[in-house]
């Protein structure tokens, strides 16, 4: 589950391309700042220069070739264009939902009904086995640079062996194995804050105050380790509220960020399904299959799963939008060496209204620069709900940057007509996929532009990092070939604000 939960975010190179593009054009009035009042008035001014969605309806498909020879760009679109079925398209104002303790035991109650549970943080110490592992990884590191820099050796020998008599001092002091029992869970978030100064020897706590030293959180698990909830409110890296469960225990999660994982899709030998892994596997890694798990239902069975459990939460208005069965590899941190896998179908779900998938096509939100002394790094993705679900039942749960709908603002909303948001996409496509001959690379590009889809995405206000606007944005959906960026698979490579026909920025979320 190492991709599915530990979702760090970060700007792919082709949203990158898009964030450059815009910063390099700051006047232009296709990348210009997004002023929310005026998005709003747009979309509720009706003259004869827009349409709604039942016009757009009209359009299925869109073809087109062109080229930009001083760029080296050249672009065929040949695609399908998905509207949705429905007589309204609205604008919403939202904010990201900070997780409560009712929240908690709503999840709670569904996930594990009235089993008692443990404080996963407080019994995560290192036991005599740990410290036997870490200790002999030492020795063998000391063998290897003794033999293979005897010159170089004695000041990285003296810092491992420090490092081995403090872990020896350690041993003594350490337990057999982990008594969960002994740290029931108070079922509550808590302030990272107040955790770590209460436990200041917490290796987890320690790292978890660095990254999020002003949030809350909540970890819960059973008494054999086997399934835990986790919770966390983090102004920096999202919200997100984690379960997941396996015969050979569970991971230590703090969710980073977002992501589609089922772009981490990658096909071993030996694999009758892919393998989610976040592409980051040496191909000769071998991976031990879970002993007994299956996932031999349906997908269909799987999906009504999911949507059952969707129900029992209140979170009716989540539609499936993409998954399969894979093998999603755990990040189990084992003192074994074992890397395991979970065989399950891996189900994404977003929130729909009036029919349409707020999708977050056009991206997220991230920041990262000096602020005087202090160093900010932030980012906002998009909402997602994923599922982890086999024979079993559901294995792995995922709301991440969940929303709270303040208010509708436009209740029928008009947009800009098709034929002017592709003129914007022929024009500033090469300009955004354009590689610079100072990189090193062959400047060649070429996109293929196989779907286009008009669906819900959230733009975000320029100061602030938990507030926004739900619009309708079309997305250009395709592959980039080229020697920087060859790759990459099928993503958004352009996305389009339906209503006043800007392109989005996906790195400033407007």
């Amino acid at each position: 589950m190492k991709q599915f939960y530990k979702m760090i975010a970060g700007i792919s190179a082709v949203t990158m391309l898009l964030c450059t593009a815009c910063a390099e054009n700051p006047d232009s009035a296709i990348v210009k700042h997004k002023d929310m009042e005026k998005v709003i008035d747009e979309a509720s001014r009706n003259d004869e220069s827009k349409v709604d969605v039942v016009q757009l309806r009209e359009y299925n498909s869109y073809t087109a070739d062109f080229a930009d020879d001083s760029l080296q760009v050249s672009v065929h679109a040949d695609a399908d264009v998905d509207i949705p079925q429905s007589d309204r398209l609205s604008v919403m104002r939202v904010k990201q939902h900070a997780f409560t303790n009712e929240d908690i035991a709503k999840f709670r109650a569904v996930f594990f009904g009235d089993a008692p549970l443990y404080d996963e943080i407080a019994a995560k110490v290192k036991t005599k086995a740990d410290l036997e592992d870490e200790i002999e990884i030492l020795r063998n590191a000391i063998q290897e640079i003794q033999a293979e820099h005897p010159d170089e050796s004695d000041e990285y020998v003296k810092e491992y062996q420090q490092e081995i008599d403090r872990m020896q001092k350690e041993y003594e002091a350490a337990p057999e194995k982990i008594d969960r029992t002994a740290h029931p869970a108070s079922g509550a978030l808590e302030k990272v804050a107040d955790r770590y100064a209460q436990a200041p020897d917490n290796e987890y706590l320690a790292w978890l105050s660095g990254l999020n030293s002003t949030g809350t959180v909540c970890y819960m698990s059973s008494a054999d380790g086997n399934a835990a909830m986790y919770v966390q409110n983090d102004p920096d890296h999202s919200n997100a509220l984690v379960f997941s469960k396996s015969p050979v225990g569970t991971e230590f999660v703090t969710v980073l960020g977002g992501g589609h994982i089922l772009d981490t899709a990658r096909q071993y030998s030996g694999m009758e399904d892919p393998l989610l892994d976040g592409g980051l596997t040496d191909s000769d890694i071998r991976f031990t299959p879970i002993p007994g798990d299956s996932a031999a239902l349906s997908q269909a069975d799987a999906q009504k799963q999911a949507e059952d459990f969707l129900h029992q939460v209140g979170m009716d208005d989540f539609a499936f939008s993409a998954g399969g069965k894979y093998n999603v590899r755990l990040d189990l941190r084992r003192s074994d060496g074992v890397e395991y896998t979970q065989n399950c179908y891996v189900l994404q779900y977003y929130r729909c209204f009036d029919g349409a998938m707020l999708d977050q096509a056009s991206g997220g939100k991230f920041a990262e620069e000096w602020e005087g002394d202090s160093y900010r790094k932030q980012f906002w993705p998009g909402e997602c709900v994923e599922f982890m679900i086999n024979d079993t039942g559901i294995v792995g749960f995922c709301w991440n940057a969940p929303l709270d709908i303040v208010e509708t603002v436009v209740d029928h909303a008009v947009m800009k007509p098709f034929e002017e948001v592709t003129a914007t996409f022929e024009q500033m496509m090469p300009i955004v996929a354009a590689v610079s001959p100072e990189l090193g690379y062959d400047p060649e590009t070429k996109i293929d532009i196989d779907r286009v889809t008009l669906t819900y995405s959230r733009i975000s206000e320029k100061d602030s990092f938990d507030t926004g606007l739900v619009i309708p944005v079309w997305a250009f959906h395709g592959t980039r070939d080229n020697e920087q960026y060859r790759e990459f698979g099928n993503f958004v490579q352009m996305a389009i604000n339906a209503i006043d026909g800007t392109v989005i920025n996906s790195d400033l979320g407007y």
